[in-house]
């Protein structure tokens, strides 16, 4: 997830360079924002990473406060060097998308030289296809010209999530022994994380060791540890917790990018 809030961060203004508007020499930030756009749509079809690295000044810094489904709050910070590692994560990964809208621009100011720009955003990403989030942003720009040219040096963000349907995952764990266990599980689901009580347990069947929760069962091979459901490799470990969390992420790969076990 950590991928998916920086890039909604870079990617601030519209969701294609179609719904820029005719900018003129009076309008600086305009024409540095519609270059941006273009290289950053173009960046998965062989865009060099340093077309858009130009677009920064050495000294860029990025504020972000997220505020999740939850209401928690989560504050990052980025330099040009997070800007380099987040685009080089977007063009070796093809399963990632977005979508942005701008809603509205609420302030712009042109100077001779610094300007700046805040609009509300609205998103969408997607992750293998599927809805990963939705929401709404506050971005504020800033730019300032230097040797002639223009660069990004400052933007603030707030991003607000409105909807998920697949992010991170928490599980609580609750053991007896080594054969028995309940886990509550937070997953996202739309406007809001759901809960879910699973129960398992690792018993033998047919001389077979297996794992079962409700009318799921999950072959575990005794011999070489191998987890395996309806004929597919799901994991591979002798400790029965493990195994069970191999199971989890079985269950929940559709909502879940990654569990964080507790």
């Amino acid at each position: 997830m950590k991928k998916i809030t920086f890039i909604l961060t870079l990617i601030f203004l519209f969701s294609s360079v179609h719904s820029v508007k005719a900018f003129n020499e009076k309008d600086p930030i305009k024409k540095l924002l519609v270059d941006y756009i273009n290289k950053m749509n173009a960046l998965t079809q062989g865009t060099p990473k340093e077309d858009v690295l130009n677009l920064f000044d050495e000294k860029y810094r990025g504020n972000t406060v997220y505020v999740n489904l939850s209401g928690a709050l989560v504050r990052k910070n980025y330099t040009k060097k997070d800007v380099s590692s987040q685009l080089s994560d977007i063009i070796h990964d093809d399963n990632y998308q977005f979508k942005l809208t701008i809603d509205e621009i609420v302030f712009q100011c042109q100077k001779e030289r610094a300007g700046t720009i805040s609009a509300v955003i609205s998103f969408e990403s997607f992750v293998d296809k599927k809805l990963a989030e939705k929401g709404t942003m506050l971005i504020d720009v800033v730019a300032i010209r230097i040797n002639g040219g223009w660069k990004i040096v400052q933007n603030n963000m707030i991003r607000v999530s409105e909807a998920k349907d697949i992010g991170e995952c928490v599980c609580y764990f609750y053991e007896k022994g080594t054969t028995k266990f309940v886990t509550e599980m937070y997953f996202p689901s739309g406007l809001e994380y759901s809960q879910e009580l699973n129960a398992f347990q690792v018993m033998i069947k047919d001389k077979k060791r297996i794992i079962k929760s409700n009318s799921k069962e999950y072959y575990w091979n005794e011999d070489t540890g191998k987890l395996t459901y309806k004929g597919g490799l799901i994991g591979q470990t002798s400790n029965s917790r493990k195994a069970v969390e191999f199971v989890l992420k079985n269950l929940y790969k559709e909502s879940c990018v990654n569990i964080v076990f507790n």
